[in-house]
């Protein structure tokens, strides 16, 4: 859920006059990394392991997910949330 921010405006002018406004507005929060796991969680060199992202956005939006290796190959599946990645 978003956050709610309370906002209390004060505007004044040259002679002193006062007008004050109280609002709100929503911050949207960033989604949260539960975990990541690797299955199986060491491969050897040419091998392939499944990466499955746990994740959820706060505010029930839809995720896309995005990894990059430092070496290997990541490959994406029919889950957005799930990768093949192929060690070098």
């Amino acid at each position: 859920m978003a956050k709610r921010i309370h906002l209390h405006v004060k505007v004044r002018d040259a002679m002193g006059n006062v007008t004050v406004y109280d609002t709100a507005g929503l911050v949207d929060e960033p989604p949260v990394i539960h975990e990541v796991v690797f299955d199986p969680p060491m491969v050897p060199s040419g091998g392939s392991t499944r990466l499955t992202i746990r994740a959820h956005d706060p505010e029930d939006e839809a995720l896309t997910y995005e990894v990059v290796a430092s070496e290997g190959v990541i490959e994406p599946t029919d889950q957005p949330n799930v990768f093949v990645w192929r060690a070098a």
